[in-house]
């Protein structure tokens, strides 16, 4: 998707494109989906990720292997943590292996912040830099059906990495 076609101005959570899955063994599993006829997977942006805080600590030695696939409309992403602290590494070890995050496309993703700490979630709980230049923040709205939502700011050139 290229940021032109990104719908401004309207509350963040209708430009949602992306489900999350965090899985503790990720070839196994794309291995399973893929004998489902879901996929083929290619490697998502979080190996091109270059800064990362986790509950707003740098943590440069946390590590993230991904893979995602186009469902119709729907990316389907499997996420597993490899090294360091991160949010899916907390999430696997309460919940086990399950549905993490649901993302929405910015295209101003301090605006999307500011609205969000106007409608009661003033916690980001993961925020990441790319290296395109891209950005996403995760909140912590889990309270509510154990679901955390993200927000995904594409690099300049307004291409998904990679």
């Amino acid at each position: 998707m290229t940021a032109s076609l990104i719908p401004t101005g309207a509350p963040p959570w209708s430009r949602a494109y992306q489900i999350c899955v965090v899985v503790s063994d990720l070839d196994q599993s794309v291995a399973f989906y893929e004998s489902l006829g879901i996929g083929p997977f290619r490697e998502g942006p979080s190996a091109h990720t270059t800064r990362r805080l986790v509950r707003g600590v740098e943590s440069p030695e946390t590590r993230l292997a991904g893979r995602i696939t186009q469902l119709g409309e729907l990316e389907f992403e499997l996420i597993s943590p490899i090294a360091g602290p991160s949010i899916q590494r907390e999430f696997l070890e309460r919940h086990g292996e399950g549905a993490i995050h649901l993302c929405a496309y910015t295209d101003d993703l301090e605006r999307d912040i500011a609205w969000m700490r106007e409608h009661g979630q003033t916690e980001v709980i993961s925020y990441g830099e790319l290296s395109d230049g891209g950005r996403f923040a995760y909140f912590d709205t889990q309270a509510v059906g154990g679901l955390i939502l993200e927000l995904y700011e594409l690099g300049p050139d307004g291409e998904v990495i990679p």
